[in-house]
């Protein structure tokens, strides 16, 4: 086989870091390391949720299950009709290993949120959904605590922002929804003690409820029940998914951007007095710490433009001294939208991507879905935040088990390899003797999305 280092791509380029100026406070922030409050996603959860999935005459869904033991998976996706019998299957997987499960060869209906129950591990489940136009999905979830934080939503007219409610539970579950704005607290009629029928969900069109605001950051309680959210931000063409994820004093974020994307970063502080947080960016040569600082007011969202710091590929990792909710999302550059729509009469592309981040670094990473796609480029993405080298064991997972090969990362730096497409992997299994981040991005057709890895580390 041939060796995976033989598609290591050229790393990052290094652009000068802008520094603003520190807002006024009496003290530096204190940090103080990691202090993640819910641990969304881990590995040895027995079942995993998928709440975006969409199979139908235009979109087609992939269920992405990666296994560092043998496993045999229990798929199940609840019908849109009442009362009805879910549609499911089984499927045995041998480990290590991973598959990328069409999900038509389920049940081709339209929207399929559905969950994976596996009867080992440590083991982990992504979702994708594909087009001719669009890329889009993350991790799905293993963890269903009462709140969920959901930061980056926009109801500006050229972006629709979707929340998904999705219930795969027999109990009926009675939500709340809240949300911050630029303006602070916005007032969210109708969203109070919501009934979500079991084994159903719900699509709450943001835009009409609170329209042309530029930050959406909501909350999802429940007091009744449970539930699995999502948010979902769209262009005309493509859009971006992401789950919701708790709070963390630190977020690392390995995938920032791919060429011809902006990035920013959306920071949600929930709580009644200001966070000050600093950014560090990571490039394939080095690293700039506190490349950026900023205060997010009490209760608000902020969003910190990212596209002037690092070059065209890199790495960031957020401090807070208060605990925060953050996303990165990635859109095309409205400069190259404009040539583009001069040149061509045919819809322009207007590519979008995101996903959350890791609160911790860690020695061992399952990678759901990367290779997987026939038709698309998957990049992994592997950051190494630490001052120590980091030399990383990368096993390709698939359907037989493959030789792993080894990719050294410097201290306070970001390493990309680029897949071969059409290759026999569905995954990979990252070890490394130092903590790292592991995320992974893929393009096809029009489309582009960014998906986080999945900690093995307890």
């Amino acid at each position: 086989m041939r060796r995976l280092l033989l598609f290591l791509a050229a790393g990052a380029l290094v652009a000068a870091a802008i520094t603003l100026p520190r807002p006024p406070a009496p003290e530096s922030p204190s940090f103080t390391g990691a202090a993640a409050i819910e641990d969304i996603a881990g590995a040895e959860g027995s079942v995993w949720y998928c709440p975006w999935m969409n199979a139908g005459a235009v979109r087609d869904a992939f269920i992405m299950i990666a296994s560092e033991t043998d496993v045999g998976a229990e798929i199940t996706l609840p019908s849109p009709i009442p009362n009805e019998t879910p549609d499911g299957m089984r499927l045995n997987l041998s480990g290590p290993g991973a598959a990328a499960l069409e999900v038509a060869s389920i049940v081709r209906r339209g929207d399929a949120p559905g969950f994976v129950e596996l009867d080992d591990g440590p083991a982990a489940v992504g979702s994708v959904v594909t087009s001719d136009f669009l890329m889009t999905g993350d991790r799905c979830v293993a963890a269903v605590p009462k709140l969920w934080h959901l930061p980056g939503g926009t109801t500006q007219p050229d972006r629709v922002t979707t929340l998904r409610l999705f219930n795969p539970f027999p109990e009926a579950a009675k939500v709340t929804v809240a949300g911050t704005s630029e303006f602070g607290v916005v007032g969210l009629v109708g969203l109070t003690a919501l009934d979500v029928a079991g084994r159903s969900w719900t699509d709450i069109d943001m835009n009409e409820l609170v329209p042309f605001l530029d930050e959406l950051s909501l909350t999802v309680s429940t007091a009744e029940g449970l539930i699995i959210p999502a948010m979902i931000v769209a262009t005309d063409l493509d859009e971006a998914m992401w789950p919701g994820t708790g709070l963390s004093t630190s977020w690392e974020f390995p995938v920032v951007t791919q060429t011809g994307l902006s990035p920013t970063l959306v920071v949600s502080n929930p709580a009644e007095v200001e966070a000050l947080i600093e950014v560090d960016v990571y490039t394939a040569e080095g690293s700039t710490i506190a490349a950026r600082s900023a205060v997010v007011a009490p209760r608000t969202p902020l969003r910190i433009e990212l596209g002037d710091l690092g070059g065209r590929f890199f790495a960031i990792g957020l401090r807070s001294n208060e605990p925060v909710a953050a996303v990165v999302v990635a859109e095309d550059l409205a400069t190259d939208l404009a040539e583009e729509a001069a040149d061509d009469e045919e819809p322009v592309s207007q590519r979008i991507a995101g996903t959350v981040g890791a609160a911790a670094p860690a020695e061992r990473w399952l990678v759901t879905g990367a290779g997987g796609l026939r038709t698309a480029v998957s990049t992994v993405w592997i950051l190494n935040s630490s001052s120590e080298l980091a030399t990383v064991s990368v096993q390709p997972l698939g359907s037989a088990t493959q030789p792993a090969d080894k990719v050294q990362v410097e201290p306070g730096t970001v390493t990309r390899l680029v897949l071969p497409q059409g290759g026999s992997a569905a995954g990979f299994l990252l070890e490394a003797q130092v903590p790292i981040s592991v995320a992974w991005s893929v393009e096809g057709g029009d489309g582009v999305a960014f998906l986080a890895a999945v900690s093995l580390d307890e």
